[in-house]
C-alpha cells in the first residue's frame, strides 16, 4: 500500500552547478521551486551585474544554498572566487565549510593547485576562513 513506502529521508548532497545545468536550465522552475533567482550574466555590463560574470550555484542538502562567481587563473594555478553569496536561512559557517570542500575538488579536477578568494559577498569571510590554512591563495 502507497502508505507503507519508507520516505527515504534527506539528502546529502553537496555540488557546484554550472550556468547550465540542467536544475536550473529553467530558470522560472528553479525560482518556483527553491526560491531561487538565478541568471546568467555573462552579456550583462560588468557594472550592472549582481554577483559576476559566470556564476555557479551552490547545492547542499535539498537546498541551493549560494552561489559563487569563479575564474580558473591557469597561469596562477589558482581557482579564484572572486564572489561568495549566502541566500537567507543557512548558517554561513556550515555552508562555507562544505562549499570550501568542494571549491577544493573543482580546483584538483582543473589541475589547480589552489583556492584563493577575493573581496565581493556576503559568504566571503566565512568562506576565506573556512580555506584558511589549506591550500590557499
Amino acid at each position: 500500500a502507497p502508505g507503507d513506502i519508507a520516505s527515504p529521508g534527506p539528502t546529502a548532497a553537496r555540488a557546484l552547478l554550472t550556468p547550465f545545468d540542467p536544475l536550473v536550465w529553467d530558470r522560472d522552475r528553479v525560482e518556483r521551486l527553491f526560491d531561487f533567482f538565478y541568471r546568467i550574466e555573462i552579456y550583462v555590463p560588468e557594472k550592472n551585474r549582481r554577483y559576476g560574470y559566470y556564476v555557479y550555484p551552490f547545492v547542499l542538502g535539498e537546498d541551493l544554498v549560494a552561489r559563487v562567481d569563479l575564474k580558473a587563473e591557469r597561469d596562477k594555478s589558482v581557482l579564484r572566487v572572486k564572489g561568495a553569496f549566502i541566500e537567507d536561512g543557512p548558517d554561513h559557517d556550515y555552508v562555507a565549510a562544505n562549499l570550501a570542500d568542494e571549491l577544493r575538488l573543482m580546483a584538483d579536477w582543473l589541475g589547480l593547485k589552489r583556492v584563493g578568494t577575493g573581496r565581493r559577498g556576503d559568504l566571503m569571510p566565512a568562506l576565506r576562513a573556512a580555506l584558511k590554512g589549506q591550500r590557499t591563495a
